[in-house]
């Protein structure tokens, strides 16, 4: 009985152990100082992130907010290419640190990734062609209509909750234009993504002849970065650091940069 006794205990032993190093590693900050690299993952959406068509090289304020965090932590800053659907894979198969993207809050990818707090609140709208004769949301819920999303994004997720006659066309690509793209061409009726893409593309692409369905805003919620779950001391280094480019006006002084180059 005594042998089994302490037979039992150590297997007890081994399993404490083996379920604390599970969640001790919480070490991101020091694998990124110890590399010399902060690796940011990052996708198209407007202003925040995308790709400079001249020099290939990512431009945006998160593009800023991202050199900054790694000049911060005294690293080198590597952007990472995504896509919206392949963002959280990205981040769970170690190609990137931290997510830098507008990425909403959603139950559903709180279940796989540790969010910071809101780096901002945004909503969602439809673009349409200058032809439509759709003057509302409503008015583009209807069978035949067809409304383009990114594929995987929290956009397709809404579209497909929100309209319940039109179909929800899913287009897999790394490039925002792909989406209003087909709405140009006549291939969609419409498009749905953030309200500031929608209105930063249209703005920088007149030629596409489209315009903005001018009806409330849709599902307003907070974006956040995202790191791996367990990653608490990054996550809470994150937070601080939001904060203070915050009070510091940095946030304001990218944005001001950006939008009217």
């Amino acid at each position: 009985m005594k042998r089994l006794i302490i037979a039992l205990m150590s297997s007890v032993g081994l399993v404490c152990l083996g379920v604390g190093s599970a969640y001790s590693a919480d070490d991101r900050i020091q694998v990124i100082k110890d590399r010399g690299e902060l690796m940011v993952c990052h996708a198209e959406a407007l202003p925040w992130g995308a790709k400079d068509p001249k020099t290939g090289d990512w431009v945006g304020t998160d593009i800023e907010a991202a050199r900054h965090l790694a000049g911060i932590m005294g690293v080198e800053y590597k952007a990472v290419d995504s896509q919206w659907g392949t963002l959280i894979p990205s981040l769970e198969t170690n190609k990137c640190d931290i997510v830098m993207s507008p990425m909403f809050r959603t139950a559903e990818r709180a279940m796989r990734v540790l969010f910071s707090n809101p780096s901002g609140y945004e909503t969602q709208g439809t673009a349409v062609h200058m032809d439509s004769d759709a003057q509302s949301h409503a008015d583009l819920d209807k069978e035949g209509m067809v409304i383009a999303v990114g594929s995987g994004t929290a956009d397709e997720a809404f579209a497909l909750r929100f309209f319940k006659k039109a179909e929800v066309k899913a287009l897999v690509s790394d490039k925002l234009s792909t989406y209003f793209l087909e709405v140009a061409t006549k291939r969609a009726d419409a498009v749905l993504t953030d309200s500031s893409s929608l209105r930063n593309f249209i703005k920088q692409n007149p030629g596409m002849n489209l315009r903005i369905i001018d009806d409330a805003p849709l599902n307003s919620q907070g974006y956040a970065y995202a790191v791996l779950p367990g990653e608490y001391h990054f996550v809470n280094f994150i937070n601080v650091w939001l904060e203070t480019i915050e009070q510091q006006g940095l946030k304001d002084k990218w944005y001001e940069m950006i939008t009217q180059e």
